[in-house]
């Protein structure tokens, strides 16, 4: 289940825990270069505040994203097959 932890107008952060990981997912409302900035911004306080690496879950071929991950100081990890039979990748960001 995803619990919200940031809510702004533009963008909703949400961490979701499975196995004993913490996932990092967002759903953007609005996107700009000041949201971006922002969106950064608030994760690196969030993810300052934990004590243990958060997960992000990355659709191969979204180039969009992975530039935002790779911005976002997140650093591949692995790729995974889903429940859903797709094969994603894991990026890691450490604290």
């Amino acid at each position: 289940m995803k619990t919200p932890v940031i809510q702004r107008a533009d963008y909703t952060v949400y961490f979701e825990y499975h196995d004993g990981n913490t996932f990092i997912h967002c759903d953007c409302h609005r996107w700009s270069k000041t949201v971006r900035q922002n969106l950064i911004h608030d994760t690196d306080v969030l993810i300052g505040l934990q004590d243990y690496p958060v997960y992000a879950l990355h659709e191969i071929g979204d180039i969009k994203h992975l530039k935002f991950l790779e911005r976002a100081k997140f650093t591949y990890l692995l790729n995974v097959m889903c429940t859903d039979g797709k094969e994603r990748q894991v990026f890691e960001r450490k604290v």
